[in-house]
C-alpha cells in the first residue's frame, strides 16, 4: 500500500457513482463502465486508481455467503488486558479464519466474525488459538445457525436506476444448485482474488501456477455455482454511514422468519443473522450518526415488535472487514484473505483437507 493511504481523500459524486457501479457488476470492463457513467475508459481507469491508491475503495472477493452457509460461522466475543487490546485485535484481525474483527465501546472488548470448514476446526480455533492469545481473559462464542442478510448486497445510492439496470447484465448469476466441494485449486484461485478481484486472467493464471485457459474456466465455474463473491468495499467513513452499531436480541421460536423479513427491509442492517446461546438474532448496522443509535433502537421495535433486544453495542474501531485490515476511518490498509481451511499447523496456500465443503484433489 503507497503512502497516500495515509492522505485523506473524499470522494465527490462521480468516484460515489464509480463505486457504486463496482458494487454491482465488480468485473465489469472499464469500457462499460465508462459507457455507464459517461465517462471515457482511461477516466473511469484513472479516478479507480487514484482512490484505491489512497484505500478509500477497493474491490476484493471471497468465499460467497452460499459458501460461509455451508461451512461454520461463529461470532466470538473476547475480553483482554486493557493494554493489550490493540495487540489482540491487530492478531485476530491476521487470522485467515476471522471475517471481521472490531473493538466495542461496551460489553465485550472484541468482536469477531468467523468461519471454520467445520465445528472441529471452530473448536481448535477458539480454544487453541484466541484463548492462548496473549492478554485475553475470557472468550464466549455463539455460533451462526443461519445468515440472512449479508453486507455483500449493500450499495451506495448514486447511480439512476437506468444505470443500476444497465450494469446488472455484467453482475453474474449464481446456480442455485448445492454448494459443491472445492479443490485445492479452487482455493488458491480464492486466495489470489482476495487482494484484487479486478486481477485479469493472466495474472491469476501465473499466481495459482496454472494456465490461462484453466484459470479462465475454473473462475467462471465458482461464479456459475456461486462459491464466489465479488464485493466492492468502501471506507466507511465516506459513504454517509460512518457509524456501526452491533444488537444482540432474542425473539420467539415460532416468530423468528417473520421477524428476520422485518428486520431485514431496515435500509440500516448489513448483517442479520440467527443465533445459538443466551439470544437468537444478531444485527449489524451502519448508521448515519452516533445519536441515530436511538432511531434504530425505535425502528426496530416498530418493525418487529416481538424482538427483544438483549443489548446493543458501538463500534469504536473495525479492525478487519471482509478480509482486510483497516486504519482508524476504514482504509484499506492490507489484505488479510479469509481462508476457513486454514490450519496453524499447515502453511497457507492449496493443502488438503477434510470434512464440510473443505478443499478436495
Amino acid at each position: 500500500m503507497k503512502d497516500s493511504v495515509r492522505t485523506p481523500v473524499e470522494l465527490d459524486e462521480t468516484d460515489l457513482a464509480l463505486a457504486h457501479a463496482l458494487q454491482i457488476a465488480p468485473r465489469a470492463p472499464w469500457a462499460t463502465v465508462g459507457a455507464v457513467l459517461e465517462l471515457s475508459p482511461v477516466t473511469v481507469a484513472r479516478r479507480w486508481s487514484r482512490i484505491t491508491d489512497a484505500g478509500v475503495a477497493w474491490v476484493t472477493a471471497t468465499g460467497s455467503p452460499e459458501l460461509w452457509r455451508s461451512l461454520c460461522n461463529a461470532f466470538i466475543s473476547v475480553n483482554c488486558e486493557p493494554a493489550l487490546r490493540s495487540e489482540v485485535a491487530l492478531s485476530l484481525a491476521r487470522d485467515p479464519r476471522t471475517k471481521s474483527v472490531m473493538e466495542l465501546a461496551s460489553g465485550p472488548d472484541i468482536h469477531v466474525n468467523a468461519v471454520t470448514r467445520d465445528l472441529p476446526g471452530l473448536s481448535r480455533f477458539v480454544l487453541d488459538q484466541v484463548s492462548r492469545i496473549p492478554g485475553v481473559l475470557r472468550v464466549e462464542t455463539q455460533i451462526t445457525t443461519r445468515i440472512l442478510t449479508a453486507g455483500s448486497a449493500w450499495r451506495l445510492d448514486a447511480l439512476s436506476r437506468a444505470q443500476q439496470q444497465a450494469l446488472q447484465r455484467y453482475a453474474g448469476e449464481a446456480g442455485a444448485a448445492p454448494m459443491p466441494r472445492l479443490s485445492d485449486a479452487d482455493r488458491a484461485l480464492l486466495l489470489a482474488l482476495a487482494p484484487d478481484a479486478r486481477r485479469n486472467i493472466a495474472d491469476l493464471a501465473r499466481l495459482t501456477g496454472t494456465n490461462e485457459t484453466a484459470a479462465r474456466r475454473r473462475l467462471h465455474r465458482l461464479e456459475r455455482e456461486g462459491a464466489v463473491s465479488f464485493r466492492c468495499e468502501v471506507a466507511q467513513h465516506v459513504t454517509g454511514w460512518p457509524v456501526t452499531s452491533l444488537m444482540w436480541g432474542s425473539v420467539p421460536s415460532a416468530d423468528w422468519r417473520r421477524a428476520c423479513e422485518q428486520l431485514g427491509r431496515l435500509p440500516q442492517v448489513r448483517l442479520l443473522t440467527t443465533t445459538s446461546g443466551s439470544t437468537n438474532v444478531f444485527l449489524s448496522c451502519w448508521l448515519h450518526s452516533l445519536d441515530a443509535a436511538l432511531d434504530l433502537e425505535e425502528r426496530v421495535a416498530v418493525a418487529c415488535p416481538a424482538f427483544e433486544r438483549a443489548d446493543h453495542a458501538m463500534v469504536m474501531r473495525t479492525v478487519k472487514r471482509q478480509g482486510w485490515i483497516l486504519d482508524d476511518l476504514g482504509r484499506r490498509l492490507s489484505s488479510a484473505p479469509i481462508d476457513p481451511w486454514y490450519e496453524d499447523d499447515v502453511p497457507p496456500g492449496p493443502t488438503p483437507s477434510a470434512g464440510g465443503v473443505a478443499p478436495t484433489r
